[in-house]
């Protein structure tokens, strides 16, 4: 039982860890894509904007906002912002996972070590049944 609850422990944690980083990593390209939004905005209205019919003055312009397009700190600050944000919100999702998982790998005593790989048998499974087949959801989307 030790080395089937060492591997459940494994498994759970490494799956719980790599669904917190994919989803961390979504709310990481989303807020990008909102900031990069916003800067294309206020760059373009910036850039525009002339007193002076000047090409030469419309050249650095259009050299100056593609700078600023290309790589901006609030970019990069964004982009961690979104990751942390999508670790916060996806991790408290898998603290049973944690607990068990946690628990099968870091105790020496039998009993709970099989307490805590059943327990994870049974959250693994019931996140199984109602997550990806989707029994036992709510079909909120067919209210009117």
């Amino acid at each position: 039982m030790s080395f089937l609850s060492k591997t459940a422990g494994t498994l759970s944690l490494g799956s719980a860890l790599y669904d917190i980083h994919k989803t961390a990593v979504v709310y990481s390209n989303q807020e990008l894509a909102k900031t990069q939004a916003n800067l294309v905005v206020s760059n373009s209205i910036n850039s525009q904007r002339s007193d002076t019919f000047s090409y030469k003055d419309a050249a650095r312009k259009n050299w100056l906002s593609e700078r600023n397009l290309l790589a901006s700190p609030s970019e990069v600050f964004g982009k961690i912002k979104g990751y942390f944000k999508g670790v916060i919100k996806t991790a408290p999702r898998y603290f049973p996972n944690f607990v068990l998982g946690i628990a099968a790998l870091s105790t020496k005593s039998p009993l709970i070590s099989k307490i805590s790989t059943i327990g994870l048998a049974l959250v693994e499974g019931y996140d199984f049944v109602v997550n990806s087949l989707g029994i036992f959801q709510k079909n909120d989307h067919l209210k009117l």
